[in-house]
C-alpha cells in the first residue's frame, strides 16, 4: 500500500482555531483579501454539525451528521436491496474485519430480509451488524435522479447520508450488497484499517474487480475491469455525499487530502439472471464505466466467454472467498 496525497496545501490551513469563535490574525488578514470565498471557508470549517430534513415533512427520517468524537473503529456502511443470492457472501466476507456493519435495506421484495435475519441469528455472535430499513422509492441513476430534490427521502444523496447518520465510529467504509472481500486480502486489509485510525484524517481509494456469474452458474473474472474510488473516509460531516447531475457523489468541502490501498480489495459480483442495471432510469447509460459493464454483462449472459477478457473461476469460488 501507498499514500498517494495528491492534494497541496490549502487557504483552509491558515484558520488554526478549528471550531472556536476567534479568528486569529492572520485569518482575518486572508479574509479580507478573499472576502466571499474567505468567509464561505471559514463557515464551513466552523461547522460543527447540520440537520437536514426532508422535504415530505417524516420527522422519523430526519437526521443529524456532526463533527465530534467517535470510538476507534470503522463503520461499514452497506445500503441493499434484492441481493437474496450475494447478500451472505458479502457479509461472510467482511463480519470479522469491521467492527460495525450498518445495513439499510431498502425495502427488498426477494429472501433477503429473511436472509439478514438469519445472518444475525446465527453468525454474529459479535453483534456487529446493525440492521435499519429505508421504506421508500429511490430515485434511480439519471434523468430520475436529477428531477428528484436533494432533500427528498428518494433523493440518493439524502438516502446515502441518512445512512452515514446510522454508523458510530471513527471511520467508515462504503461497502455494497454485491461485494465480497478477495480472501488474500483479507488480513492486510484488517491492519491496513488499523493504521488509517492512526494517521492523519483523509480518505482512501480501494479498488475491485468484477466476476460475473452466466446462467449455468460459471463465474467469470473480467481482466480489465477493475474499478477504483474514495470508499474510506472520516465519519462526520464532511466528507458527505451530494447530490451531482446523474448520481450522489462523496465529497470533501473542505478538501481532504487521500491515499490509495494499491491492490484489489473486493469482487464485484454481477449475475446475469438478474437486472444489473435497474437502478438506472435510462438503457443508454453514459458513463465508460458502466458502458464496459454493460458490454460484459451481455457478453456473459449470451455465452461469449471465449474472449481474453474472462477467465473462469473454479466452482467453488464463491465458497472458498469466506472459508
Amino acid at each position: 500500500m501507498r499514500n498517494a496525497m495528491r492534494s497541496s496545501m490549502q487557504p483552509v490551513e491558515l484558520f488554526k482555531a478549528v471550531g472556536r469563535t476567534v479568528v486569529p490574525l492572520a485569518a482575518r488578514q486572508w479574509l479580507r483579501r478573499h472576502e466571499v470565498r474567505g468567509r464561505s471557508t471559514l463557515n464551513k470549517i466552523l461547522r460543527k454539525q447540520q440537520t437536514f430534513q426532508n422535504k415530505e415533512n417524516l420527522r422519523n427520517f430526519n437526521f443529524t451528521l456532526r463533527e465530534s468524537w467517535r470510538p476507534d473503529g470503522v463503520s461499514a456502511m452497506l445500503r441493499v436491496k434484492n441481493e437474496e443470492d450475494k447478500i451472505y457472501y458479502c457479509l461472510k466476507s467482511i463480519l470479522h474485519v469491521f467492527d460495525e456493519i450498518v445495513l439499510v435495506d431498502n425495502h427488498s421484495e426477494d429472501r433477503t430480509p429473511e436472509i439478514l435475519r438469519d445472518f444475525k441469528r446465527s453468525e454474529d455472535t459479535g453483534d456487529k451488524l446493525k440492521i435499519y430499513f429505508y421504506p421508500f422509492n429511490i430515485a434511480r441513476c439519471g434523468p430520475e435522479h436529477f428531477d428528484t430534490p436533494e432533500d427528498s427521502v428518494s433523493s440518493l444523496a439524502y438516502y446515502y447520508n441518512w445512512t452515514l447518520s446510522k454508523c458510530s465510529l471513527k471511520y467508515v467504509c462504503k461497502w455494497d450488497g454485491d461485494m465480497i472481500l478477495i480472501k488474500e486480502a483479507r488480513e492486510p486489509f484488517r491492519q491496513f484499517l488499523q493504521q488509517v485510525q492512526k494517521g492523519p484524517r483523509m480518505c482512501w481509494n480501494v479498488s475491485g474487480q468484477a466476476v460475473y456469474r452466466d446462467l449455468a452458474n460459471n463465474h467469470f473474472l473480467a481482466k480489465g475491469e477493475i474499478n477504483s474510488e474514495i470508499r474510506i473516509f472520516p465519519n462526520g460531516l464532511n466528507p458527505r455525499f451530494y447530490k451531482v447531475d446523474l448520481f450522489e457523489m462523496l465529497r470533501s468541502d473542505p478538501p481532504l487530502e487521500d491515499g490509495t490501498f494499491d491492490t484489489p480489495l473486493f469482487y464485484e459480483l454481477k449475475f446475469v439472471n438478474t437486472n444489473e442495471f435497474s437502478h438506472w432510469s435510462i438503457t443508454d447509460i453514459p458513463t465508460d464505466r458502466k458502458k464496459r459493464e454493460l458490454e460484459n454483462f451481455k457478453l456473459v449472459k449470451t455465452g461469449n466467454v471465449s474472449s481474453p477478457r474472462f477467465e473462469k473461476l473454479p466452482a467453488s469460488f464463491l465458497d472458498d472467498q469466506i472459508s
